[in-house]
């Protein structure tokens, strides 16, 4: 007889309850972009991929075209990186802050501000299929788990107004900081706040890798002595296999 949800829900909750109850501590909550588009309607990474195809006119072909040729959201967003720069130098300039016309900044400054500006409207929604009152719900629970710290790879803002106790740090600050404390909330992709800190090209995800296992040692006293709790993310996610 197959699981039905109700039943997978009351054995998955039981499972965390006993890790908690047996690690005795709080739990780490490592949060994708599930949580946005559940909590805010917010758009997964191929769903940014396709607004930012839109608001390009140099991106002069339906994003489709893009999928079939690379296959490779990664290659898909160098590419896009490329056109925007090109967009931004000519018909576009009025576009982006002046500032971003210096050598000082690289050439994806100006779609990683696109990602920004697209982003920085996400606020938590009070409607999905199930009713507000669940939404509400959750997001109150989830604020009373309390936990230890947030590690996350979305780039938008939903998470820190939920905790705002928690320190939030971005991208290379977590390499730089001397310690790590309680009420964290590490922001490994980087954040709209600081767009320059956003990974979304080739060179920005292999400057990662390179980075990741000093950031892997950084955290590994955290995931060694505190549950980590998984949300919005798929099982075959590459961040979850890494």
């Amino acid at each position: 007889m197959p699981l039905d949800y109700e039943q997978y829900k009351d054995e998955v909750t039981a499972d965390i309850t006993s890790v908690l109850a047996t690690a005795n501590c709080q739990p780490i909550l490592f949060i994708g972009s599930g949580f946005t588009k559940r909590y805010a309607a917010g758009p997964n990474w191929e769903e940014l991929l396709k607004q930012l195809a839109d608001e390009c006119p140099v991106l002069n072909k339906d994003f489709a075209y893009y999928k079939q040729t690379h296959d490779d959201l990664i290659k898909i967003g160098s590419i896009f990186a490329d056109a925007y720069s090109e967009w931004a130098w000519g018909k576009g300039k009025s576009k982006f802050p002046e500032k971003y016309f210096s050598e000082a900044y690289p050439k994806e400054i100006f779609i990683k501000y696109m990602v920004s500006q697209l982003l920085s409207s996400i606020t938590p929604t009070t409607k999905d299929s199930y009713g507000s009152a669940v939404i509400n719900a959750e997001i109150e629970a989830l604020k009373a788990i309390s936990p230890h710290a947030i590690i996350t790879t979305n780039f938008d803002e939903l998470i820190e107004p939920m905790f705002p106790e928690y320190e939030r740090v971005i991208g290379q600050q977590i390499l730089r900081k001397s310690y790590l404390a309680i009420g964290e909330i590490f922001k490994i992709h980087g954040c709209i706040s600081d767009p320059l800190s956003v990974i979304l090209t080739s060179d920005d995800y292999q400057n990662f890798h390179t980075d990741q296992k000093y950031l892997s040692a950084k955290l590994l006293t955290y995931f060694i002595e505190h549950p980590l709790v998984f949300i919005g993310y798929k099982a075959e996610d590459p961040n979850i296999k890494s």
